[in-house]
């Protein structure tokens, strides 16, 4: 039933059994939600109480991690975050651990289904209990509509955006995670129109934050669409660039 409604609901084809003349199927279990990526015979799913993101909570380094850092969270500070291009919510789910209220969207339905699904599995534990009272939304939407649409409704900003935008690869597949050549197969856009949209989102996020803005580039990556950030904070493959909000 739930693999119908979805099918239906995004005018996807509804499949009974894996068919290889899809190369990316969304896989419907009794438990689980997973997607499946039939070229690479893997498939990805979130879980928010076990495996890499458990281990990164629990061992990832608190508040003394760049990310942590790059956001701002400081004794008696701590942000409220909308993070802006969700994907697989690791991220998310790492500040929203650390007491941050956070809101996600996610543009694709394919992953926004995941997510969901994540919430609804973790929210049978109670150490997951936490993040659900200090508020962990999930929204359905593509960033640069709902950020605009929140600026034109003259809506509450976040003290802080983040951005993890999706690149068009250019390295040999072989040197990328499964989990984001499957993400890659998924959106495969091309790089003038990636670069666009993440450019005018970075303006968006600009126009819309309290605080600051915060990007997440590889460690050697041009700053998207060229405009240099305030600061930065580098950990050893990955680069947060601050963009801090000019007070009025």
């Amino acid at each position: 039933h739930q693999a119908e409604t979805f099918a239906s609901a995004n005018d996807i084809p509804l499949l009974r059994s894996k068919d290889d003349s899809y190369d990316l199927q969304l896989l419907f279990h009794d438990d689980l939600i997973e997607l499946f990526d039939t070229r690479l015979n893997t498939s990805i799913s979130i879980d928010f109480t076990k495996g890499a993101l458990a281990h990164r909570q629990q061992f990832g380094g608190g508040r003394g991690q760049a990310i942590a850092k790059a956001i701002g969270l400081k004794s008696g500070v701590t942000p409220r975050v909308l993070d802006a291009t969700a994907g697989l919510a690791g991220d998310a789910f790492v500040l929203a651990t650390l007491g941050c209220p956070m809101t996600l969207v996610e543009c694709s339905p394919v992953i926004f289904s995941l997510i969901e699904d994540a919430v609804e599995r973790a929210a049978l534990s109670d150490d997951f209990q936490p993040i659900l009272a200090n508020g962990f939304d999930i929204i359905n939407a593509d960033a640069n509509n709902y950020i605009e649409q929140k600026i034109d409704a003259g809506s509450a900003p976040p003290d802080v955006i983040y951005i993890d935008p999706m690149f068009p690869q250019r390295k040999k597949s072989a040197l990328v995670k499964k989990d984001m050549q499957i993400l890659q197969h998924l959106h495969d856009k091309d790089t003038q129109d990636v670069d666009r949209e993440n450019a005018l989102l970075l303006e968006n996020a600009l126009r819309f934050a309290k605080k600051r803005v915060v990007v997440k580039r590889p460690i050697h990556a041009p700053s998207i669409g060229g405009r240099k950030p305030n600061t930065s904070i580098k950990s050893k493959k990955t680069r947060y660039d601050i963009y801090t909000i000019e007070k009025m």
